[in-house]
């Protein structure tokens, strides 16, 4: 029985870390999109960009204008796709850990439960699939983390795992803020080439 406590504590423990990790990179990705709103309204409103200095001393101001916020865009965007990615992949460990521990609290005999160490990962990593999301939305796509199911009891790393296969009910709202930004970009292309 005390390996039981010592898995309900370990899991507890666990699903909190998690839980607190999500919200950390909810609000690290909505710091980013604000920032990317900032930039854009910015542009927009002609508040900041073009400098008037700008057009003094460089040929095209359009296009140097458009470049650095490009690079200010990329640098956002892809900082903002990293914290969207890390918010999805630990939305599946709070999941997977709150089921597991849920199931161990209200089985009739824990005992039965796998404790032995999982072997595989939740994902095959794809190199493509995970450098493409990285700029655009991709269901199954992700980065590399220091999380991993295996080595974590076996019913637990299953719950997780399934939560990888199932995928997230907050796909749309991470699909919403990829392609908006992306759309700020364009609409901003348009300000500064067109008025």
């Amino acid at each position: 029985m005390n390996q039981i406590n010592q898995v309900k504590e370990y899991l507890s423990v666990r699903l909190e870390l998690w839980v607190a990790y999500h919200n950390h990179k909810e609000n690290m990705s909505n710091a980013g999109f604000l920032v990317q709103i900032s930039l854009f309204s910015a542009v927009i409103t002609n508040n900041i960009w073009p400098p008037e200095w700008v057009a003094e001393i460089i040929i095209l101001p359009e296009l140097a204008t458009f470049l650095v916020y490009g690079m200010l865009w990329f640098l956002i965007h892809y900082y903002t796709r990293w914290q969207l990615i890390n918010k999805r992949i630990s939305a599946f460990y709070v999941a997977g850990f709150d089921q597991a521990f849920q199931e161990m609290i209200t089985s009739s005999d824990p005992q039965k439960l796998q404790l032995k160490p999982y072997e595989k990962e939740a994902q095959i990593y794809s190199k493509w699939r995970n450098f493409l999301a990285r700029i655009i939305y991709i269901p199954k796509g992700f980065v590399k983390m220091d999380a991993s199911v295996a080595g974590l009891p076996h019913f637990v790393a299953e719950k997780v795992k399934q939560k990888f296969d199932d995928g997230s009910g907050a796909d749309s709202l991470e699909f919403l803020m990829t392609y908006t930004s992306i759309v700020l970009l364009f609409l901003v292309g348009v300000k500064v080439f067109f008025g």
